[in-house]
């Protein structure tokens, strides 16, 4: 299945990358496969005396398919798959997901994070474009 894996992570931010990506697909005779990966995080069910619930992984999981199956539906018929992954580290999913499935090219919109909230946050494109073994396109905000 190799072609272009599209990231997202269902924010309107990322679907950025959407119009350029089936462009470029169609224009390269290319399939794109569109994935989001539904990040592992560590959760303490209770701090001092307050109780939390822990979230229910399988009705998170069915609703990040439920979303990502409509937004496949906005890329057309260029979109063949749609997967949502689990993993503690976003990036490294990615890159191995991208391994896996001989893609040709990794497509992702930055959210064009800087300074503090960059580093507080990090920056998944740039450890993308750091250890992916295939071209990453990226898509920033428009200035």
């Amino acid at each position: 299945m190799p072609g272009i894996v599209l990231t997202t992570d269902l924010s309107q931010e990322s679907q950025r990358a959407f119009a350029p990506v089936r462009t470029l697909a169609e224009r390269l005779q290319l399939d794109v496969t569109l994935v989001a990966i539904l990040e592992d995080l560590p959760f303490e069910p209770t701090a001092g005396s307050l109780m939390a619930v822990y979230p229910d992984r399988q009705q998170l999981r069915a609703d990040w398919e439920k979303e990502l199956a409509s937004l496949a539906a906005k890329l057309g018929s260029v979109c063949k798959h749609c997967e949502v992954l689990e993993g503690a580290d976003v990036p490294k999913a990615i890159c191995d997901y991208a391994a896996k499935v001989g893609a040709d090219y990794v497509a992702m919109a930055t959210h064009g994070r800087s300074g503090l909230r960059r580093l507080l946050l990090g920056s998944v494109a740039e450890i993308v474009v750091r250890h992916a073994h295939v071209p990453v396109i990226l898509y920033p905000p428009s200035a």
